[in-house]
């Protein structure tokens, strides 16, 4: 006689599967979610487990698919009507939509779902999930230039990883709080937190290696570039961050360093390669600045920087506007052409006084 599984029993185990997916326990995740599948097939699931496990799918395709260059993550709807599912189910599918919007980079579209989930954070009972939703929230407000929003986020959801012991999520929110040290130009202070964050992430190797990218971003910032390539240069021997989008975005920091440099040869092929994986994760703000990389060190074409800039500029990326823009000013500077100097200024300006403007509020 063949024996029943409860509803129950498979929602307890989308519970475990989604825990996984938030200690960032992917393998596991990984072995769980097949599991699921498999007894969610042998039942009559109800419209609540069936809203449950299309939303815990989602969001492990949009995790997972970080990390694997095979698998790209594709929107889906997981359900289309939520007003008769409960607010437990509401809050993460507001959750779950404003992960997916801020992997596709539309950061203000992410901010206003995560407000909307916000107002359902009563409903989560678990203190894990309540750190995930507190450390997004910082990610996306750093990705807006919003620092001391972002670092209250962070710093929250860092507290409750550490009480829980859950090491990677919490080293990521180190790599976060040194960034924002960085972009407020506190350097040192940014340093010092990545290397308390690199002897933790040890036995972690694409977390180990996103530290060494962000401690070579953090020498780049002063212009120390030779030291900036060898941090990037170590963080791409990890085939963990290589052969992912992080890894895009390291050699382009690392041809970046290069150029600097007149390391002419070895920066075309670094360029080369952040341009093709730029493309193959569709990511637009590396396209961006890969367009406007070939124009300021390969092409001396100016016509290439405006559209870079441009581009930017339609997805509200104000920060990375301002700091192409600045580069520009001093490259045109560099050329004698004084009137694209003092254009690029402007735009820089402008961006950077923009991106100061943003409050909370504008986001609801």
């Amino acid at each position: 006689m063949e024996r029943t599984i409860s509803s129950e029993k498979v929602g307890a185990k989308i519970v475990e599967w989604y825990s996984c997916l938030i200690s960032k326990s992917y393998e596991q995740a990984i072995l769980l979610k097949n599991e699921v599948k498999q007894l969610i097939s042998s039942i009559d699931p109800n419209d609540k487990l069936t809203a449950y496990y299309s939303l815990v799918d989602f969001k492990h395709n949009i995790l997972v698919s970080r990390y694997n260059k095979n698998k790209c993550s594709q929107k889906i709807d997981p359900f289309d009507e939520i007003t008769k599912i409960d607010d437990m189910l509401k809050y993460l599918y507001y959750f779950v939509s404003g992960q997916y919007e801020f992997t596709q980079e539309r950061y203000l579209s992410a901010v206003k779902m995560f407000r909307k989930a916000e107002r359902l954070l009563e409903y989560v009972n678990d203190e894990a999930e309540e750190a995930e939703f507190y450390q997004y929230n910082g990610l996306v407000y750093y990705r807006l230039n919003q620092y001391l929003v972002a670092s209250s986020y962070i710093e929250q959801a860092k507290l409750i990883f550490d009480r829980l012991q859950y090491k990677e999520p919490s080293i990521n929110c180190q790599i976060v709080l040194a960034g924002i040290h960085q972009e407020l130009k506190n350097t040192e202070k940014g340093e010092k937190i990545l290397k308390e964050a690199l002897g933790q992430a040890i036995d972690i190797p694409i977390v180990y290696a996103q530290v060494l990218r962000t401690l070579g971003l953090n020498k780049q910032a002063q212009q120390k570039y030779a030291e900036a390539e060898i941090y990037f240069k170590q963080a791409l021997e990890y085939p963990e961050h290589k052969d992912t989008i992080f890894g895009v975005k390291t050699s382009y920091s690392l041809a970046n360093a290069l150029f600097k440099q007149n390391k002419i040869e070895e920066a075309l092929h670094h360029f080369q390669l952040a341009k093709a994986g730029a493309a193959y994760y569709q990511n637009k703000e590396y396209g961006a600045r890969c367009l406007f990389m070939e124009g300021i060190y390969i092409e001396n074409n100016f016509d290439l920087i405006d559209q870079a800039i441009t581009d930017l500029e339609k997805e509200r990326m104000d920060f990375e506007v301002g700091e192409l823009a600045e580069e520009a000013a001093q490259f045109a500077e560099k050329e004698g052409k004084t009137k694209l100097a003092l254009k690029y200024m402007k735009v820089a300006h402008d961006a950077r006084l923009y991106q100061n403007t943003l409050g909370v509020d504008q986001f609801v």
